[in-house]
C-alpha cells in the first residue's frame, strides 16, 4: 500500500537526530538458557550522535556520509534499512545516514540510529511506533535508545525504566577507533552473575550525591573488552588522571569509554589533554541530554 504523500513536502529534507548512548553503569547479573545475557544498566544520551534524514516523495536507497560511513554497510544489512523495514506498507523515501561516531564503539551507535530511522518514519508517515518485540528483534539496546534521560535498562533490553532528566552534566567520549565484538565481550566474560544495581540514593538532589551514585556502580565488561583491546586501559588511565573528571568508565562492550565532568572548563582541557596524547583517537566533549 503506498503511503499517503498529498500532505508530505516533496522539497523539504527532515532530519531526526540520533544521540549516542552511553551505558553509564552495566552489570552483568545472569544468563538465559537460550544465551542471551541478563543486564542491569543506567543509561544516559548525549548531544553527540548521527544524523537520520530523507526527503519524502523522493525514492532512492539508502545513502551513508559523514566521516565513519566507510565502516559500515549501506546495504539491506544497515539497522536503519531494517528499522524502515518494520514500516512494511510505506512507500520509503531516501534515506540519508550520517554517521559521526565510530562503528561498534559500545555507544549504541547502529540501534541508535535505527531508533532515529523510526521516530522519524513514524512522524512523517503518521504511523504508530512498532511494539517493543519488533524493536528488540533489531537489537537489544534499540529500544532503550527510544528513551531520554536517564534510563534503568534491565533484563535483555526489554525492561525500561525513565528515572530523572539528565542532570547539568558534561561527557567526554574517548575511543581508540578499534571495533570490538559485542558478542565477543559478552561471550569471553568469566563471571556472568553479578550483582544488581543499588537505587538507594538516585533522587538525591546535589550534583555531587547523583556522582557519588554512578561512582559506586561497574561495568562487569571491563575486563572482557581490554583482553581484545589493551588500549581501553590506557584510555581509562588518561580519562582518570584528568582534573576534575568525576566518573571514569568503559560504555557498553567498549572500546569507548567516557569521563563526566560538573565543571565544564575542565571538560574542556581534558579534551584537549586528552587529544594531544592520543591524537589518533576519537575524542568529543559534550553534554548528556
Amino acid at each position: 500500500m503506498k503511503v499517503q504523500s498529498q500532505h508530505l513536502n516533496y522539497t523539504l529534507m527532515i532530519t531526526e537526530f540520533a544521540p549516542a548512548k552511553v551505558n553509564l553503569s552495566l552489570h552483568l547479573t545472569g544468563q538465559k538458557a537460550d544465551g542471551y545475557h541478563v543486564l542491569d544498566s543506567i543509561v544516559c544520551y548525549v548531544d553527540i550522535g548521527d544524523n537520520v534524514s530523507i526527503t519524502p516523495g523522493r525514492p532512492g536507497e539508502l545513502k551513508v556520509n559523514g566521516p565513519f560511513a566507510t565502516d559500515l554497510p549501506s546495504s539491506n544489512q544497515n539497522l536503519v534499512i531494517k528499522a524502515a523495514n518494520l514500516f512494511g506498507d510505506i512507500d520509503l523515501s531516501q534515506i540519508i545516514l550520517e554517521k559521526n561516531i565510530p562503528v561498534t564503539s559500545g555507544i549504541g551507535g547502529g540501534s541508535a540510529d535505527a531508533a532515529a530511522t523510526i521516530r522519524l518514519l513514524s512522524r512523517v508517515y503518521n504511523k504508530p511506533e512498532p511494539s517493543i518485540k519488533k524493536l528488540i528483534s533489531l537489537g537489544a539496546d534499540v529500544p532503550v535508545c527510544m528513551h531520554k534521560g536517564i534510563v534503568r535498562m534491565m533484563g535483555v533490553g526489554e525492561e525500561i525504566i525513565s528515572l530523572t532528566p539528565a542532570p547539568k552534566v558534561g561527557i567526554l567520549l574517548v575511543n581508540p577507533k578499534q571495533a570490538l565484538s559485542t558478542a565477543d565481550v559478552f561471550n569471553t566474560v568469566k563471571k556472568k552473575k553479578n550483582s544488581g544495581i543499588s537505587m538507594h540514593g538516585y533522587l538525591e538532589k546535589k550534583l555531587s550525591s547523583w556522582f557519588e551514585w554512578i561512582g559506586s556502580m561497574r561495568n562487569d565488561l571491563t575486563s572482557s573488552a581490554i583482553d581484545f583491546v589493551p588500549e581501553i586501559k590506557l584510555i581509562i588511565d588518561k580519562l582518570m588522571a584528568c582534573d576534575g573528571a568525576k566518573v571514569v568508565r568503559m560504555s557498553g562492550s567498549g572500546a569507548t569509554c567516557f569521563a563526566l565532568f560538573d565543571d565544564f572548563d575542565l571538560l574542556v582541557s581534558a579534551q584537549n589533554k586528552v587529544s594531544k596524547d592520543c591524537p589518533s583517537f576519537w575524542c568529543k566533549a559534550g553534554r548528556l541530554i
